[in-house]
């Protein structure tokens, strides 16, 4: 019987052999334990599409159900607090609140005396608000010895003033010595915008946490590790090539071994060709699941100074980008620096730019042909 693929290529999907965010997560236990007060209990964790976001939250989300805590996620999109008003928290108090369910006489009959019916009347009825609502099921899981942990991924997709109220429910928990805490993921870009908000004050003081890309050596440790416990073996060869085509990205990790271990068939052990030959499919993927989004909404400005980088097989010069594209130093730095700020392209050395995604350049030369 085959062995099934240890690898998990899938956006989302915790790995078998996490990589290189043993400290975060350990970091995340402690303050768990440490009680309402300790600084890790509120994290922003951001980084490029594919660095593992949402892994992180996964992992930090069970941890905190391995000690009893219940574990919110938070709606994704536009309508995040108008779905945990109307929907999400509604449900879960009704699952875990004792007392949602209230008795009310509204009618009756008593035989052979006839019927008597009652109407009862609020004269000062209160709509449950955000803020109520989460002060509520903090308060009945720390009656059970456990605590609150809000989840959000994809923080850049939420409404601003969303944000700014689930920051003010949030600080609200805090002061009152709440067990809770609090997680949230995005693009960088997405998380400055929250920190810029009005209302998210508070969330200046969290944790911010920028995932970077894994080293050589936490992606060969990784890749090792995950085979060996599936009861296959990894050449040294096949190891150093799988290294040079992951460029510590966490995705393309999992999507190499994935269709390395697929390719070496029954074989006991995963060769160097069978991970070369796993390239083809890394920049077909990498171009459909990561840099179409990243480009979305680019201006044709900033698209142009993309495509104009990819005629270079490395880092590209600042001056020839001008040349190449027919436009004054200043409108150039404009551009290098609005398409730093989305993360596409990094500083390569003085006059020097390269892109800041792995296979983007091979991307661009596909879909401008």
């Amino acid at each position: 019987m085959a062995t099934r693929n240890p690898f998990r290529p899938s956006f989302g999907v915790s790995p078998r052999v996490l990589a290189g965010r043993d400290g975060l997560i350990d970091d995340f236990d402690v303050a768990l334990d440490e009680g309402p007060g300790s600084p890790m209990r509120a994290v922003l964790v951001s980084g490029a599409r594919g660095i593992g976001k949402t892994v992180v939250l996964g992992e930090l989300e069970d941890r905190a159900r391995s000690r009893g805590w219940l574990v919110l996620r938070l709606p994704e999109g536009p309508r995040l607090v108008t779905e945990l008003e109307e929907t999400v928290l509604p449900s879960l108090l009704s699952e875990h609140d004792p007392e949602a369910v209230r008795r009310r006489v509204t009618g009756g009959g008593i035989s052979p005396l006839g019927s008597i019916s009652t109407e009862v009347t609020e004269r000062f009825p209160v709509a449950p608000s955000l803020t109520r609502m989460l002060t509520r099921l903090a308060g009945i899981v720390k009656e059970r010895g456990g605590g609150l942990l809000l989840t959000l991924d994809e923080v850049q997709a939420a409404p601003p003033e969303d944000l700014a109220r689930l920051a003010s429910a949030y600080q609200h928990l805090v002061r009152d010595d709440e067990e809770v805490a609090l997680a949230a993921a995005g693009l960088p870009i997405g998380i400055d915008a929250l920190l810029e908000q009005p209302g998210t004050t508070f969330l200046r003081r969290a944790e911010r946490i920028n995932l970077e890309s894994l080293s050589d050596d936490q992606v060969a440790e990784a890749a090792v590790a995950t085979v060996r416990a599936a009861g296959r073996v990894i050449s040294a060869e096949a190891v150093q090539e799988l290294v040079a085509i992951v460029h510590g990205y966490p995705y393309l990790l999992q999507l190499v071994g994935y269709h390395a271990w697929r390719a070496a068939g029954r074989d006991e052990v995963i060769t160097l060709a069978d991970v070369r030959g796993t390239l083809p499919v890394v920049v077909e993927r990498m171009g459909r699941l990561v840099h179409a989004p990243a480009l979305r909404g680019v201006p044709p400005g900033q698209r142009a100074y993309l495509q104009a980088m990819a005629q270079d097989d490395g880092p590209s010069s600042t001056g020839q980008i001008a040349e190449r594209l027919g436009v004054s130093k200043g409108n150039q730095n404009m551009q290098r620096t609005r398409l730093i700020d989305r993360e596409l392209i990094v500083p390569a050395g003085h006059g020097l730019v390269d892109y800041a995604l792995p296979y983007l350049r091979e991307h661009l030369r596909a879909t401008s042909a």
